[in-house]
């Protein structure tokens, strides 16, 4: 017995829950959900305490964060968020760049398209803004991948990690960040958290002060998991140092980018120094990076980040190409208001990580932006409301506007 590709085409659309197949309904998706809109706004999120990396300032009270929020909307009215934060000292994308990027050249890609042809339109956003050595313009294609995930899944009625094959987990466990500082101050914002059971300690280049922090902290939560974060501030000349000093702390559990991100030889000889594993993030935006880093044995975990890999997608190639080299998997986020915090935590329900995820809006961001979040101390429940599962702040998201131009 034989059946048609359309026969067969419906077949499976029913069968994947997406409504009942007939004569509205194209290989696309539903016809209504065509997207007819979109809105670009850059926004203010204020913070509730200071946060500070190695190479500076992310944030504090008088310093917001500079967001950039997407909305699609289809032809019957159903709308998808997405959502990116910039942080130019961590990576190059800026508000502005952001923004311009996604109104004249991502954005109208997806127009007259339905989120079921994502891998139509990413091909087409690197087509647009062509990807160099690793990666191209991933924060605003990020933004916009999120947007229309978050749109399928209002459509399809699915949560968004059951369109990437469904969780493993309910929950999410969070790591909270100890912003660069004083020894003292960092081993007091430890112990405001006494739920966390693990802590990424942020370090700026300097092995006596590192050392202290390291030490305060310790002291203050023995009982804690730290995760070292030099965000790119060691020379590797002056590296060892610190790596030996670290023999004294059993509870550190990997050491993430000490040196400049596109240093991978520097990588290769702070791993063959450690005591204990190191961890790529700058240096690594791409499933391309992570095959290439493998070759060189510069680094022995990846640092998964949804907007530096352009998207939850290709974050997902990252940690697929990842663990069929051997190599361990970390979540993190960049400071993201809901809707980013919400498609990170998603992705990660479907992943094995081996420390908590290092998603740390919650901690610093005086307003997530949305509405929905079920959080228990510092665990997140992964929803079941379709697409992202929560509902954008909309007044919010508007009264804090950033004017361009």
């Amino acid at each position: 017995m034989s059946i048609s590709r359309r026969a067969f085409a419906r077949h499976l659309t029913a069968s994947l829950g997406l409504g009942v197949a007939g004569p509205l309904r194209s290989a696309t998706g539903p016809k209504g959900s065509v997207i007819k809109k979109f809105e670009v706004i850059p926004a203010a999120v204020e913070y509730r305490s200071t946060f500070r990396i190695g190479r500076g300032l992310v944030g504090g009270k008088g310093a917001a964060g500079k967001h950039v929020f997407l909305r699609l909307e289809s032809a019957d009215g159903h709308v998808g968020w997405g959502a990116t934060n910039t942080v130019p000292n961590w990576s190059y994308e800026t508000l502005e760049s952001v923004v311009g990027t996604l109104e004249h050249y991502l954005c109208p890609l997806a127009l007259n398209r339905t989120p079921f042809e994502l891998n139509a339109i990413k091909k087409l956003m690197d087509q647009n803004i062509t990807n160099a050595v690793s990666n191209g313009a991933p924060f605003a294609k990020s933004a916009l991948e999120i947007a229309l995930l978050d749109l399928a899944g209002q459509v399809s009625g699915q949560p968004l990690d059951r369109m990437l094959g469904g969780r493993v987990r309910e929950v999410i466990e969070l790591c909270f960040a100890l912003s660069v500082d004083e020894p003292q101050a960092m081993a007091a914002e430890a112990r405001k958290f006494p739920a966390c059971r693990c802590f990424k300690v942020k370090v700026a280049g300097d092995a006596d002060k590192d050392l202290k922090r390291l030490r305060a902290v310790s002291d203050a939560r023995p009982d804690a998991q730290l995760w070292v974060d030099a965000n790119q501030s060691y020379a590797p000349i002056a590296l060892e140092r610190f790596l030996e000093g670290l023999r004294q702390f059993p509870m550190v559990r990997c050491v993430e980018q000490p040196v400049r991100s596109e240093d991978w030889f520097g990588m290769k000889r702070a791993r063959e120094k450690s005591p204990y594993p190191i961890d790529i993030d700058e240096g690594c935006f791409s499933a391309f990076d992570v095959a290439r880093m493998t070759r060189l044995e510069a680094a022995d975990l990846v640092v998964l980040k949804v907007p530096k890999s352009a998207g939850v997608t290709n974050c997902l190639k990252s940690a697929i190409v990842a663990e069929a080299n051997g190599l361990g998997l970390l979540g993190s986020g960049l400071t993201d208001a809901g809707v980013s915090f919400m498609a990170a935590i998603h992705l990660y329900s479907t992943l094995d990580l081996l420390l908590p995820a290092e998603l740390n809006g919650p901690q610093f961001l005086a307003d997530m932006m949305v509405e929905g979040i079920e959080m228990d101390g510092v665990t997140v429940k992964v929803p079941d409301r379709p697409g992202l599962g929560i509902t954008v702040s909309e007044d919010k998201v508007r009264a804090a506007r950033i004017r361009l131009g």
